[in-house]
């Protein structure tokens, strides 16, 4: 169950990508003072990422019970899978849905980057 903890990883390094991203935008692009955008950004990370993060969660938790839980055996290779298969809705919104390609690119991009800080988490909790 060590495995499953290693996951704040992911959920905290995708938040705060896109938090970052949404407030630049926001406070760049939209006349927006630096707390509103900051506040906005936060909000529409929460709340409209309601079912995403739900749907990561879960997706995650199960591949983790499935892929590495049973045998850690090849954790890069399974922790890539992981990646395809919970991104691959996220690049197909991201080719359908032009005004939110960036976000979901965003994320996918920030969710391969901790899957690879994660391994190396997921070996020390494993010695």
């Amino acid at each position: 169950m060590k495995v499953l903890v290693t996951n704040w990883v992911n959920i905290v390094g995708i938040f705060l990508a896109l938090l970052a991203y949404t407030f630049l935008n926001s406070w760049i692009n939209y006349p927006a003072t630096f707390v509103q955008a900051l506040f906005g950004a936060f909000l529409l990370i929460i709340l409209y990422g309601i079912m995403f993060w739900g749907g990561f969660l879960i997706a995650i938790t199960i591949l983790d019970l499935v892929l590495i839980v049973p045998n850690p055996k090849h954790l890069k290779l399974k922790l890539i899978i992981e990646w395809v298969v919970i991104s691959s809705p996220f690049v197909y919104w991201a080719l359908k849905y032009e005004d939110q390609r960036v976000m979901f690119l965003i994320a996918v991009i920030t969710f391969l980057i901790t899957q690879l800080i994660r391994e190396k988490l997921i070996n020390k909790a494993l010695v």
